[in-house]
């Protein structure tokens, strides 16, 4: 369980952010997430990943979704000690992945809202940034979990995400 008095590290979602630059040099959406796990006083990333999607060629291969498949492969079906860090808010399908894992909390960078507004007025056919306007937070209740959400989380370096092409 995380303890009500955690508090989000830069450096992990800094971490996320460089795994997004990866993806983007890639030629995938820059979005990037780590997974932490919360022992007592120390945290410790278990898992970090760029967005698959576009070099893929499936839909689905969401970063939140790949890198919550990973842990739970090693660590059991359930995750209450460990955070999910992510670039962009995850969406219906990936906060319905953190309710299934029990995932003890959430930290994220830029809302659906944020990539909606992005997306309309600068999408392209090659990066659509097409958004879900269903809030994690309220798949997580409907799903039954009330855990922490730390929204906004470095949201300007998380912005900047949005028009960086590669290198």
């Amino acid at each position: 369980m995380i303890p009500p008095t955690y508090k989000p590290k830069k450096q992990f979602m800094q971490l996320a952010i460089e795994e997004a630059i990866r993806a983007s040099d890639r030629g995938d959406y820059p979005i990037g997430a780590v997974i932490t796990r919360v022992l007592g006083k120390r945290e410790v990333v278990i898992a970090a990943a760029g967005n698959r999607v576009k070099t893929s060629g499936s839909s689905i291969k969401h970063v939140e979704l790949e890198t919550l498949k990973y842990v739970s492969s090693g660590y059991g079906r359930y995750l209450p000690d460990f955070v999910l860090y992510s670039t962009h808010e995850p969406c219906a399908m990936c906060a319905g992945a953190c309710v299934w894992s029990k995932i003890g909390a959430i930290v994220y960078g830029v809302s659906q809202e944020d990539i909606a507004a992005y997306g309309k007025k600068h999408g392209t056919d090659e990066f659509k940034w097409r958004a879900c306007l269903i809030s994690c937070k309220h798949v997580l209740q409907k799903g039954g979990r009330d855990i922490p959400i730390f929204g906004h989380f470095l949201r300007p370096q998380c912005q900047k995400l949005f028009s960086y092409h590669g290198a």
